[in-house]
C-alpha cells in the first residue's frame, strides 16, 4: 500500500513538474527578438535602447529584423511602443561611416536587462547592452566583466 502512495505520488510531482515548465517555458518556444544593432565602429560600452519615445522613429525592417541604428552615444530612441521578447536571435555589427558591417563576435556582447520607467503618463521601456572589443570571452558574455 505504502508502496503504491509513492509511486502515486512521484507521478504527480512529475506532472506537476512538467505543467510547470510549460507554463513558464512554452511562450518564449515561440517568440523571438529578432534585432540587427547596428554599432558605431570601434563603440565600446554601455547601449540603451528606449522604446515608446514620442516623435522618435520607428525601427526599419530587414527581412524579419529590426535595424537599431545606435548612436555614437551608445543610446537609440525609437517609437516603436515595446520590444520583442523570448529566445534573443539578435544580430550585431559594427557599422563604418561608409556603411560597412563588421559582425561582432557574441563573447564581445552582453546582454543587460529591460528597464521601465515613465514620463508622465508614458511608459518608456529601456534595452541595455554592453559592448566590449578588450574584454571578450564567456565571463564577459554572461557578466558584463
Amino acid at each position: 500500500m505504502a508502496k503504491n502512495r509513492i509511486i502515486a505520488f512521484g507521478i504527480a510531482a512529475a506532472a506537476f513538474i512538467i505543467a510547470g515548465y510549460c507554463i513558464v517555458f512554452w511562450p518564449y518556444k515561440t517568440s523571438v527578438t529578432n534585432d540587427i544593432y547596428l554599432i558605431p565602429e570601434g563603440f565600446e560600452g554601455d547601449i540603451q535602447v528606449n522604446y515608446n519615445v514620442a516623435g522618435a522613429p520607428g525601427l526599419a525592417k530587414e527581412g524579419k529584423y529590426d535595424v537599431i541604428p545606435i548612436r555614437a552615444d551608445g543610446t537609440y530612441d525609437t517609437s516603436k511602443p515595446d520590444m520583442e521578447y523570448g529566445i534573443v536571435t539578435d544580430q550585431y555589427f559594427y557599422i563604418s561611416r561608409d556603411g560597412q558591417r563588421t559582425p561582432i563576435d557574441r563573447s564581445c556582447v552582453h546582454v543587460g536587462g529591460n528597464g521601465e520607467s515613465s514620463t508622465g503618463l508614458t511608459s518608456i521601456k529601456h534595452n541595455y547592452l554592453k559592448i566590449t572589443r578588450t574584454k571578450c570571452g564567456d565571463d564577459f558574455r554572461a557578466w558584463g566583466n
